[in-house]
């Protein structure tokens, strides 16, 4: 195959999949499934994310909150969305992580926060339509 021809296929190859991430969706063998929506959460200095930010997510879309605890020293950590029932299976000790999967069924506001520092580590999950 000659270097222009490769080339081509490279950049349609690209587009293709590129467009399925701009889309939201992931394309495979010509089908289309919703995509996961990632979050990553750092719970370090009395903080998520140094700033507690406002999450959005869709509603009826897989979701994924991953939760790492980067507090230096013997501070534990959780996260728990209330009205969800999604929450950390354990305190997570520094180093420690752990992944919430769930598909939100309804919209709304709902609240998130580490049940050990309440006051500080508080914020919202906003899910849309």
């Amino acid at each position: 195959m000659s270097g222009q021809r490769l080339l081509v296929v490279g950049l349609l190859l690209a587009i293709l999949v590129g467009g399925g991430f701009f889309l939201g969706r992931t394309v495979l063998l010509g089908k289309s499934e919703p995509a996961v929506q990632a979050i990553l959460i750092q719970a370090a200095g009395g903080k998520f994310n140094s700033v507690n930010p406002t999450l959005e997510v869709r509603r009826g879309v897989p979701v994924e909150i991953t939760i790492r605890n980067e507090e230096p020293g013997a501070i534990p950590h959780d996260f728990v969305l209330a009205g969800l029932d999604a929450r950390t299976p354990k305190l997570l000790l520094p180093g420690e992580s752990a992944t919430l999967r769930f598909t939100p069924s309804r919209s709304g506001e709902f609240a998130y926060s580490c049940t050990l520092h309440p006051g500080l580590m508080d914020g919202r999950l906003i899910v849309r339509p």
